[in-house]
């Protein structure tokens, strides 16, 4: 709320990008899912209609590669999806979120 926007509630993370894919929130942030069960039809869903989505620190979802660097614990990576037309910018809202002490703490602590 100090940026002036508002919480939706949205369960499952399949759900959340989807909303994000029609435009229904300006963007949705989770920081850690289940497993590639949970991304794999939504990030072609949201890829397909122009938006965008990346871990929580903004590299590209790496669920599918054997030798990741992130491969113990990919899903501890979380996403942001954005889709195509909003107000937020993907890539300035994950340099903000990457800015927050609560946000680096989490990434040391899973690498």
């Amino acid at each position: 709320k100090a940026t002036g926007g508002s919480n939706v509630i949205y369960g499952g993370a399949g759900n959340k990008i989807l909303a994000a894919a029609l435009g229904e929130v300006a963007c949705s942030i989770q920081h850690k899912f289940g497993g590639p069960w949970d991304l794999c039809a939504p990030q072609a869903i949201i890829t397909a209609m122009g938006g965008r989505i990346t871990d929580l620190f903004g590299d590209e979802i790496s669920l599918y590669e054997p030798d990741s660097i992130t491969k113990h614990r990919r899903n501890e990576r979380g996403f942001v999806a954005t889709p195509r037309r909003s107000d937020i910018d993907h890539d300035a809202l994950v340099a903000a979120l990457n800015r927050a002490p609560s946000v680096q703490k989490y990434k040391d602590s899973i690498n």
